[in-house]
């Protein structure tokens, strides 16, 4: 993804994993206030509950190591709002409680089919 520098001219590229459904010229929002859309970054706060995220924080600021691996997602359990703690369940299968100002990408990681053909040897 490529953005305008903050402080001087010229752009920033960076590299994001990309969820399932994205293209190519495709707007991208990250923040509070960003769309429900798929490919657009989110706080756990900000989504309901049920939403398929990917490229979860698992700390503040850390910039994503959940779920990251080809066709992988997490499900948005629950918001504890007493405490500002949201409950996710992991492609494992486990569920883990994290800060919910901890920020993740909309949708599914794209490259789901990977295990689909077989592995033939030479």
């Amino acid at each position: 993804m490529t953005f305008r520098h903050t402080k001087r001219y010229g752009l920033q590229k960076e590299l994001f994993i990309a969820a399932e459904g994205t293209y190519t010229g495709q707007f991208v929002y990250a923040g509070k206030k960003a769309t429900l859309n798929i490919g657009n970054v989110l706080p756990l706060s900000s989504m309901p509950e049920g939403t398929i995220i990917c490229n979860v924080e698992s700390k503040l600021g850390d910039r994503g190591t959940l779920a990251k691996a080809s066709g992988e997602y997490c499900i948005l359990i629950s918001h504890n709002l007493d405490t500002g703690f949201s409950r996710i369940k992991l492609p494992s299968g486990a569920k883990k409680t994290l800060p919910s100002g901890c920020r993740a990408t909309v949708g599914q990681v794209a490259g789901g089919g990977r295990f689909d053909k077989p592995m033939l040897k030479a």
